[in-house]
């Protein structure tokens, strides 16, 4: 009689551990997409590259594993950033977070780069942000500045900017900012909080000092829990209206108690708009995101 064989179970299949890393990214948005990949085909679907697929690219060509990264939010195309936080996870593990930092931005174009990057807890999010700041900046003078063109609205008229800096105060706290956001878009709530809301007159700065008597630049800084799709650039192109003279200063007011997307005035150009930082509850394991955001705080 043949002996019987017994086959060993197979073993549970070992699962690799990853490493979650956390960066802060800067990044001219000029040549993408934004920030997410686009989907689809057709006419309305932008030909260029995204942010998240060029980053992608980056980690397999020097990881040689395929990765998903998530940003904070997802910045519209042509829309700056010098704070936006995303992470991603990695089954490798041979380099030092320098190398790997400075190894991603050989990688990657210069309009791209990594500014910090660290080690993070498994239940650190990029999206559970405590606030952001949103800066739309204006470029006032007699021509438009070449060097600036692609990061700031030109503005061919004087801009008022204690009429500016008056009106956007109506914005802090919490409100219904519908009037603000892209009109089509659904959303569970339009709803958000206002921290932080001014207009400062950042003069011309190097390589302007020389002619900041003719050239300004007009900072519309926001802060706030959160923010709806091009919010802060309506807001922008209702404050422009407003600096030129078009608009009654408490108009934002009412504009906001509207509700209404028609009462407001255009949505500003991408360009000019800046994601700068974005901050998080305090946490432990992620005292490099943070060092960034107290600073700026102080």
């Amino acid at each position: 009689m043949p002996s019987l064989r017994f086959e060993p179970p197979s073993p549970t299949e070992i699962v690799p551990m990853k490493t979650k890393y956390a960066m802060r990214l800067a990044y001219d948005g000029t040549d993408f997409c934004g920030w997410q990949t686009q989907r689809g085909k057709g006419r309305h679907v932008n030909p260029k590259q995204a942010i998240e697929e060029t980053l992608v690219s980056a980690i397999l060509d020097l990881c040689d594993e395929t990765v998903t990264v998530t940003g904070s939010g997802r910045t519209d195309a042509g829309v700056h950033a010098v704070g936006q936080v995303a992470h991603f996870r990695l089954e490798t593990d041979r380099f030092s977070i320098e190398n790997l930092r400075r190894g991603l931005n050989h990688r990657l174009p210069e309009s791209v780069q990594i500014l910090q990057l660290g080690k993070v807890p498994a239940a650190f999010h990029s999206q559970r942000t405590l606030s952001k700041q949103y800066s739309y900046y204006f470029q006032e003078g007699p021509a438009i500045l070449p060097h600036l063109r692609k990061y700031t609205t030109w503005c061919r008229n004087r801009l008022d900017g204690e009429a500016m800096h008056g009106a956007i105060q109506a914005l802090i706290g919490t409100h219904d900012f519908a009037a603000f956001s892209r009109s089509g878009v659904a959303v569970s709530s339009t709803v958000r909080e206002i921290t932080e809301a001014e207009v400062t007159c950042e003069g011309g700065g190097f390589p302007m000092a020389c002619h900041a008597a003719e050239c300004k630049v007009w900072r519309v800084r926001l802060v706030g829990s959160g923010f709806l799709k091009q919010m802060v650039r309506t807001i922008a192109g209702t404050l422009k209206e407003i600096g030129e003279g078009s608009r009654p200063a408490f108009s934002l007011a009412t504009t906001l108690e509207s509700r209404d997307r028609d009462a407001s005035g255009p949505t500003a150009p991408a360009g000019g708009l800046w994601l700068e930082r974005v901050m998080y509850p305090v946490q432990e394991g992620i005292a490099f995101l943070m060092e960034d955001s107290e600073s700026k705080q102080g």
